[in-house]
């Protein structure tokens, strides 16, 4: 099938476009589409150049779309897709991060667009029949094949040939796939037997600066921006979120409670306030425009603000925007999604003496009224244990109430004697009613046996835990058995090892202390505290190194000394662990539990059976 295709490629290409095409034969399907029925390109007219230069008629072979979210760039993959299979067939491959995601769209997005389009249904056999031309992971059609894998297994597609390929979601790619290299270079190279008639088209919101994909992609590209017209004066200009004081981009009014109630954008020449009922006029005014002509492979960029009108209103941009301008990590999920723009990590280590200067007036060990519980998170070194206790609230605030070092050989019991003289130990809250350590984690990198011996007997309140600094993994994941016998048998009851995610509780934990006003996440301090506290809470930086050839965000120490930051980052993960995340604030009777939270009976029967308290 494969050899059809490769003789069919030397015939003339067709005269219709991808655009063409959808529009005249593309259905949006009823489950899953915005707007079901008849695909209109008039809805998103800045998709029409990107869905021409798809074209087999159409001279460019390298195309990169850098967006953000509801643009309507999974149909125009879908149109392209489509038009394949029936105007230009060729051997043609998409790939989306995991092999997961890539199942999850063939079934959800590709097999309905096929069955619901009529020209598609005649080309690829129905996927219940016993054909294998047709599988979730590929579509066989006359003179071509579609193969659709997950970046993660780039054996899938390693011997294919491919002219038409699809790079989907291109920043959620991992840096590599185990010894096969970058998946994405591995994907393109797939191409290259087809040499200029072939079609790279990448597409994604971007993410962090230095390592999004398509941000890289898009520099190297003629970096293209869509203009269009002020209603008012006619001046071409790009939509931009602006800023205070700019005379241009989005505005918005806020009522006295501080809600978003009208947006607009304000043109940069006229300043004229321009309504969002203007949108779709504009839209279809509209042009692209290269920053730079020579460059023979095509770029786009094209933020949330263009989305059509009924989509995503400026209002509700606005809206996103107040709600997480005070948090970093959501203002980062705003930046990439909404603005499509990249977030520059490197900006965020913490000013140390800022933080001095922000501490207020509690004594150590104290707990103020709004706190619930507490945790802590312990370092290992070799002649000590570092320790901080931080005491939680509403919305995830917290107080630091405790920071010591714990000196003593960690290999031997005294020093472990004194940590549970802590654990014992009651610390003083506003109510009157005394606070204990409701969870513990302990870094098992360094003296791992003497953590797991401590941690066996003690597992309702301490946990192992080793870091992992893999990006975007979850700051808890799920324990294993690390206790074995002399017959090599996992121990039942032996002790948990729980591993962390080190590189994105490092990440929360500094986000919060750019928080600039107490509420939720924002971290307290006592008066008193030595500056090498701060000096070590702010030890680390997330630089750009790369590893092999691929750049990768790195922790990277700039002070000797980091064990605070780790033991803030190991109370974080203690507080998840005691179910921080899932805490009915409102339900919340410290004087009663002693900063217990209160739970339902049955809940409580059940806690009570496994013999370990969970919050």
């Amino acid at each position: 099938m494969i050899a059809d295709g490769l003789i069919l490629g030397l015939e003339p290409e067709p005269d219709i476009t991808v655009t063409e095409w959808a529009d005249n034969f593309r259905m949006l399907p009823a489950k899953g589409s915005i707007e079901p029925g008849h695909y209109n390109s008039g809805r998103t007219p800045y998709m029409v150049e990107i869905m021409d230069c798809l074209s087999a008629n159409h001279a460019a072979t390298d195309i990169t779309f850098m967006k953000g979210t509801q643009l309507g760039a999974t149909e125009a993959a879908n149109n392209f897709i489509g038009y394949v299979i029936d105007a230009a067939p060729g051997p043609m491959l998409l790939v989306l991060p995991t092999d997961k995601l890539a199942s999850d769209h063939s079934k959800a997005k590709l097999t309905p667009t096929i069955e619901e389009t009529e020209c598609l249904k005649g080309k690829v056999s129905e996927l219940k029949s016993r054909s294998s031309s047709n599988t979730i992971m590929s579509k066989d059609f006359p003179g071509g094949i579609l193969f659709i894998s997950g970046a993660n297994s780039p054996a899938n597609f390693r011997n294919k040939t491919i002219r038409y390929l699809i790079l989907d979601d291109f920043d959620g790619f991992p840096p590599h796939a185990g010894k096969e290299g970058d998946p994405g270079d591995l994907a393109e190279r797939r191409t290259d037997t087809f040499s200029v008639r072939k079609k790279i088209y990448r597409n994604s919101t971007p993410t962090v600066k230095g390592l999004s994909r398509v941000h890289e992609a898009y520099l190297e590209s003629d970096q293209r921006q869509y203009y269009v017209a002020c209603p008012f004066c006619g001046y071409k200009q790009v939509l931009v979120w602006g800023g205070v004081g700019e005379r241009k981009g989005i505005k918005f009014k806020r009522n006295k409670a501080g809600v978003v109630i009208a947006a607009w954008y304000e043109c940069a020449k006229c300043r004229e306030g321009i309504d969002e009922s203007h949108k779709p006029e504009m839209l279809a005014g509209g042009e692209w425009v290269a920053k730079y002509k020579r460059r023979e492979k095509r770029g786009y960029h094209l933020s949330g603000l263009y989305s059509p009108l009924g989509w995503v209103s400026w209002l509700q941009i606005c809206k996103e925007f107040i709600a997480a301008k005070d948090s970093p990590e959501r203002l980062k999920v705003w930046t990439n999604t909404r603005l499509a723009d990249v977030w520059d990590e490197e900006g965020s280590q913490p000013e140390w003496t800022v933080l001095r200067n922000r501490a207020e007036y509690y004594k150590i060990r104290s707990v103020p009224d709004q706190a619930c519980f507490l945790t802590a998170g312990v370092d290992v070194q070799a002649d000590r244990l570092p320790v901080i206790v931080r005491a939680w609230g509403p919305g995830e605030e917290s107080w630091l109430v405790f920071w010591a070092e714990l000196y003593g050989d960690p290999g031997l019991s005294s020093v472990w004697s004194q940590m549970d003289m802590l654990l014992s130990s009651p610390f003083e809250h506003e109510s009157g009613v005394p606070l204990y350590i409701e969870q513990m984690a302990i870094d098992s990198g360094f003296h791992t046996q003497a953590v797991y011996n401590y941690c066996r007997h003690r597992a309702v309140k301490t946990m192992a835990t080793k870091g992992l600094a893999t990006p975007m993994k979850p700051i808890l994941n799920k324990p294993s058995m690390v206790d074995v016998n002399w017959e090599g048998e996992i121990i039942k009851d032996g002790c948990h090892l729980w591993t962390v995610g080190s590189d994105t509780s490092k990440s929360q934990v500094y986000s919060r202390l750019a928080l600039k006003e107490p509420g939720p996440g924002y971290y307290h301090f006592p008066i008193g505290l030595e500056d090498e506290y701060y000096l070590q809470l702010t030890a680390e930086k997330k630089l750009t190194q790369y590893r092999n050839g691929f750049p990768l965000m790195v922790w990277t120490k700039l002070r000797e000394r980091n064990e605070v930051l780790d033991c803030e980052s190991l109370a974080l993960v203690a507080a998840y662990r005691a179910g921080m995340a899932f805490v009915n604030w409102d339900k919340v009777r410290t004087k009663q539990l002693g900063g217990g939270v209160a739970k339902p009976a049955a809940k409580k029967k059940k806690v009570a059976k496994k013999k370990e308290r969970k919050w």
